[in-house]
């Protein structure tokens, strides 16, 4: 009996580990582009961009047709979320809203990732589709 209890708690962690590997390796070397919504809950100020992400293994560069909106560095991948940890130099900034940074939920449908990061005065979205592996 505990065999077969072993074999069903290893089978089961094996499926886990592959359905995170697959969602995970869908970043690597991989290029997005799309439309980056922030929404300002208080001021009910809504702006929108169009941006490019390029995720290598671990590490991530974006860009944006707005001159400040740039950003490097390290991401993380956790479960449905992922965290932007940006590392590029700035010698000023109006706004850090306009950098992508922190944790978002994500999801992945087909070729396109869509972000969301929430926060008490504040909706980050972003809708990118896959444009190069």
């Amino acid at each position: 009996m505990k065999k077969i209890v072993f074999i069903l708690v290893f089978i089961a962690s094996c499926y886990g580990c592959k359905k995170g590997d697959n969602e995970i390796s869908k970043f690597y070397n991989t290029t997005f582009q799309g439309v980056k919504s922030i929404y300002y809950l208080d001021t009910h100020y809504e702006s929108a961009d169009t941006v490019t992400i390029k995720f290598d293994s671990s590490s991530y560069s974006y860009s944006s047709s707005n001159t400040l909106d740039f950003g490097r560095g390290n991401y993380l991948l956790k479960n449905n979320s992922i965290e932007f940890i940006d590392e590029e130099a700035r010698n000023d900034l109006y706004t850090w809203e306009w950098i992508l940074g922190g944790t978002h939920k994500f999801s992945i449908i087909g070729d396109s990732l869509i972000l969301y990061q929430n926060d008490s005065y504040i909706q980050v979205s972003c809708r990118l589709k896959k444009i190069s592996d």
